[in-house]
């Protein structure tokens, strides 16, 4: 697995850390501190919350159309000049540098006046987000100006999140731009035991900033209607504009924009975006609002550096000087304390620190001296048992699992450290006593299930998918080599009953890698690989898929008196998955006639 990437420069045992744009520090409330409280905004208020020499009055912001854009040819050719020299002029914090450049914040000034005195009774909350977005914003804000994007964009985990990296959702959303699991596999977000890239900040900010793109593109250029498709989804801005066509009885082709649909629109996604433009507001005249923003510096704040082997998180601290709280926060994305088995990854610290390691690395090759497994806790051990088995010692154990004492529970799982010099021989040793917690190999029965004899066109990689077992594990069976060629007439054996079908899938209107995957029982990743395509790029309807799966939905054609309870309890199969599977709502009766397409289930195949 490989944590956090973008282009690097590859380091051994030297390190050349590359440099990137970033800065900021912790944050604040979570996405239910503020944004899951909803309001109704009115241009009409009668208390307006904006200063004098900013209120627009409420019969012009309505004006505006979603794709207009502000005029901003020069009344006054050397005023105009006069601003620009000063908009070039460097600054030093990133707050002053934003300002002047919330355009969406400004064209729609006076349709979100609710929200401005939502914030301004909350200026504490904004003031500590804005000390935790310290070791971040530099680099978001910077990520934002290379994609020639809205600068409020670069705010967007304020509503998120809160700047917190490792906040989570009843939604199962996660990190600062909470991604939910869905999501974050189509831009190649990876989750495992050992790290989880919805909250690394390189590769969120990098899988969030293209998906709002291509949110963009998909709501006809329209930046509020991305956003809102980014909080509800775009299944939801589309429903809603269908309903406001028909209450106002318009063609398809037009284009409602987001205060049009609004009222359709759930509750939380109608208070979402309005909220991301009073905090654009108020960071633009925080002077006025009097609103203590943190001084967050406009420079580098960290550097990334890749390196190929695996290290202990609270080494790589001690050997940079870097506090290990510090170091956590701007490595979220890791769950254990130490980096994967398998690198290349990436360790992201402040800039000086990073100096600090660069010079101490080639001096201290230790740092690579131990490796890391993960063990789980069986009934009947004990620390020093576990110590013993690893050829490694308790108090090391402890210290790299942050124990206070020496009392486990069976179940858990634990970090071991393994001296480098002995993990082969602790491997040997519990590979021959399974009983000592060991992963067993697969058992296979004593003598093939079946014989397949090798025709025109086969490989091993096919033959894998079709019976449903690793490229690896074929070999096995047959003992031979990945890399050896087969001949024809040539006769393996299996050791499996279960087999895979190759299917052809066609590609429909609105169709992803997830829908699909769900369908026949597999997962993007696999069709993307059998297919040769990036999980980032979307499909085209009437593109053609090969998928390998357990076997194609069946179909059920729907008579008088059916439900989907009654099919689903038929097929041994939760009403809700039939529904989710089928796009249908629990609610909504079947018509005679209708096809229902049954998944393959797994108890059945």
């Amino acid at each position: 697995m490989t944590a956090p990437t973008n282009s690097l420069i590859p380091v051994n045992s030297i390190v050349k850390p590359h440099l990137l744009s970033l800065g900021l520090i912790s944050i604040l409330t979570l996405n239910g501190c503020v944004s899951n409280q909803s309001l109704q905004s009115s241009s009409q208020s009668q208390t307006s919350p904006l200063p004098p020499q900013t209120q627009v009055p409420a019969n012009q912001s309505n004006g505006y159309a979603h794709n207009e854009r502000v005029d901003i040819t020069p009344d006054h050719p050397v005023a105009d000049i006069e601003q620009a020299v000063e908009k070039q002029r460097f600054e030093p914090i990133i707050w002053n540098a934003m300002r002047g450049n919330f355009e969406l914040s400004r064209h729609y000034l006076g349709q979100y006046n609710d929200y401005i005195k939502f914030f301004e009774q909350r200026k504490k909350h904004l003031e500590r987000v804005s000390e935790r977005a310290e070791p971040y914003m530099y680099y978001i804000y910077n990520q934002v100006q290379s994609r020639q994007l809205p600068y409020e964009l670069a705010l967007l985990p304020i509503i998120e999140s809160g700047f917190r990296p490792h906040a989570r959702s009843h939604q199962r959303a996660v990190g600062l731009w909470q991604f939910i699991p869905s999501t974050a596999e189509l831009y190649d977000l990876d989750r495992n035991w050992w790290y989880d890239a919805r909250k690394d900040v390189v590769s969120s900010t990098e899988a969030a900033l293209s998906y709002l793109q291509k949110l963009y593109k998909l709501n006809n250029n329209d930046w509020l209607l991305a956003l809102a498709s980014y909080n509800g989804g775009i299944g939801n801005v589309y429903k809603a504009q269908r309903k406001y066509r028909k209450k106002h009885n318009l063609s398809n082709d037009s284009n409602p924009d987001f205060w049009q649909i609004r009222p359709y629109l759930p509750r939380e996604t109608q208070s979402y975006v309005p909220k991301l433009l009073a905090v654009a507001h108020l960071i633009e005249k925080a002077e006025d609002y009097q609103l203590a923003l943190a001084p967050v510096a406009n420079r580098p704040f960290f550097t990334v550096i890749e390196l190929e082997k695996q290290v202990a998180l609270n080494q790589v601290a001690s050997l940079s000087n870097t506090p290990l709280s510090l170091l956590e926060s701007l490595n979220p994305g890791y769950h254990q304390m130490a980096t994967p088995p398998k690198g290349p990854f990436n360790v992201i610290l402040p800039i000086d620190n990073a100096q600090q390691l660069q010079q101490k690395l080639p001096s201290n090759p230790q740092i690579y001296a131990v490796q890391w497994q993960k063990y789980k806790i069986r009934s009947g051990d004990s620390l020093s048992v576990i110590a013993h088995k690893f050829k490694t010692s308790t108090g090391a154990i402890k210290a790299l699992n942050g124990m206070k004492n020496s009392r486990i529970r069976a179940g858990k799982t634990l970090l071991i450290p393994i001296p480098a010099a002995l993990v082969d021989t602790v491997n040997k040793q519990l590979a021959g006593k399974p009983s000592q917690g060991s992963v067993k190999s697969a058992s296979k029965p004593k003598q093939p299930t079946h014989w397949h004899t090798v025709k025109a066109g086969d490989s091993i990689w096919e033959l894998a998918r079709y019976y449903n077992v690793s490229n690896s594990t074929l070999c096995q069976w047959n003992n031979i080599d990945m890399k050896t060629p087969l001949r024809i007439g040539q006769k393996l054996a299996i050791y499996k009953e279960h087999y895979r079908k190759k299917l052809s899938h066609t590609v429909k209107n609105g169709e992803n890698l997830w829908v699909i995957g769900n369908r026949y029982g597999v997962s993007s990743k696999d069709i993307a690989g059998w297919n040769g395509i990036s999980r980032k790029k979307p499909l085209q309807p009437g593109q053609v898929l090969t998928i390998w799966s357990k076997g194609a939905p069946s179909e059920h054609i729907v008579k008088s008196g059916d439900n989907l309870w009654l099919i689903a309890k038929a097929n041994q199969l939760s009403a809700k998955k039939l529904a989710e599977f089928n796009q249908l709502s629990l609610n909504k009766p079947l018509q005679p006639g209708q096809v229902i397409l049954i998944p393959i289930n797994d108890k059945q195949s």
